[in-house]
């Protein structure tokens, strides 16, 4: 539209000229004074058509500058979206290895409430679906945990600039504790015994009441209450602590370290 405003003017502007010195030529003979009203609207309109030109130029220059301004908001919350989103599924993937898909929502919801957003969680036919209203001004987080194939997906988007960006990966979920080590603090080992045959203690989780009372690594485990480990396997003791801790019940556990032998009871 602006070429086409300024070839006008252009072409009027010189059509002009050669009319303007036809009159001047013939000033003397008997044309009306018409001729001169018409040279004199052609300019006018010439010089209004520049204006209307410069004026386009102007409003096509802010309007430019103002997309220019759009794209770049654009680009950096799109850039933004991403990073956070990829931000927020690792953080979850933390969460499910550390306690399962069940503490990993729970644990969202409450630090998302806690922050004062709007939460939202549909976790039927075992997929879990978690939306986050206002996580950030006019920005929306999902997070869909499908647990048929462990797989975990977190999308942030921004209807306003129509943006949508999804971070996914496959996640892991804790190895589960064998009962001695949940409810007594150590494991056993599986292969070797004792020259008596009593089963041995491998680890020793720190912080323990057995961590406190000195059991080590390499201790043989004797007894569980009245029992002589020498005729227990590991199954056996996990069956047997297993049932104590439905009763809520204490257990007694005899240790013999370099030929010492301590007793220790534990509330399972």
């Amino acid at each position: 539209m602006k070429k086409y405003i300024r070839f006008t003017a252009l072409f009027l502007i010189l059509l002009i000229a050669p009319v303007r010195t036809a009159y001047a030529y013939t000033e003397h003979h008997s044309y009306s004074s018409s001729h001169t009203e018409v040279w004199v609207d052609a300019t006018g309109l010439a010089a209004l058509l520049v204006t209307l030109a410069a004026g386009n130029s102007n409003n096509d220059a802010e309007s430019a500058k103002q997309q220019a301004a759009y794209e770049q908001k654009v680009r950096e919350i799109r850039e933004h979206s991403k990073e956070s989103s990829r931000k927020e599924m690792e953080h979850a993937l933390d969460l499910i290895f550390e306690g399962g898909v069940p503490g990993a929502v729970e644990m969202l919801v409450r630090s998302w409430e806690g922050e004062g957003k709007k939460t939202f969680l549909d976790d039927r036919n075992g997929v879990a679906v978690l939306k986050v209203s206002g996580f950030e001004e006019n920005i929306r987080l999902e997070y869909t945990i499908r647990q048929e194939n462990k797989k975990i997906s977190v999308r942030i988007t921004a209807p306003d600039y129509s943006i949508s960006e999804e971070s996914s990966a496959y996640y892991k979920e804790p190895v589960p504790l064998p009962p001695s080590k949940s409810y007594l603090g150590f494991e056993l080992e599986e292969f070797m015994r004792d020259p008596q045959g009593r089963l041995l203690i491998k680890d020793v989780v720190k912080g323990t009441a057995v961590f406190y009372a000195g059991v080590l690594p390499g201790d043989t485990l004797v007894m569980i209450d009245t029992y002589d480990t020498k005729n227990f396997d590991i199954a056996r003791v996990d069956s047997y602590l297993q049932n104590r801790a439905e009763a809520k019940a204490k257990v007694k556990i005899t240790v013999s370290q370099k030929g010492e032998k301590k007793t220790i009871e534990i509330q399972l």
